[in-house]
């Protein structure tokens, strides 16, 4: 077996590892969004806060999906790198497939932050929640560079099997 050989192997194997802890964790990371979440809503539609009862209901509602939407979108971006790791324990590091779930992975976290920054504090403020404040914090920076740094490698994938089948098509 050659050095390439066992390299690859090895990547094989980290991909597989990696597999199974996001396949244990990404149900935890589902509760610890979910039921905080479902705690609010219920807290706001059967038992509303001062601020629930003067907005109403309906708005408080979407007060509360609102302020959880970026938390929601970052997850869907973790979700969605799991192809990934599938493609790459199969030995398939070059593929359509997980350029696409990279590329979609990327356009979730960079939603998450958009939600984040601008979209969700914005939209609370004219539903009546708190004014708005630009807040940044160290977080904001890894989701940018999470999702900057997945959509790069996203369409590098894309090019290089882009490559290929115009390779192949010649050869055939």
């Amino acid at each position: 077996m050659s050095n390439v050989d066992s390299r690859i192997q090895k990547a094989r194997a980290q991909a597989g590892q990696m597999r199974v802890i996001g396949a244990t964790l990404i149900p935890i990371l589902i509760a610890a969004i979910g039921l905080p979440f479902i705690g609010e809503i219920y807290l706001v539609s059967f038992e509303p806060a001062p601020w629930a009862v003067e907005v109403g209901a309906p708005a408080a509602i979407l007060i509360k999906v609102l302020s959880y939407a970026p938390a929601m979108a970052a997850a869907a971006a973790v979700i969605l790198l799991q192809p990934v790791l599938v493609e790459y324990h199969d030995g398939r590091f070059v593929s359509d497939k997980a350029s696409t779930a990279f590329q979609l992975a990327g356009l979730s976290a960079l939603a998450a932050f958009f939600l984040k920054m601008l979209i969700s504090p914005l939209a609370i403020s004219l539903l009546g929640g708190p004014p708005f404040a630009w807040r940044f914090d160290p977080l904001d920076i890894a989701l940018m560079v999470f999702a900057a740094s997945v959509m790069m490698i996203g369409g590098a994938l894309d090019a290089a099997v882009a490559s290929l089948k115009s390779e192949n098509d010649k050869i055939v």
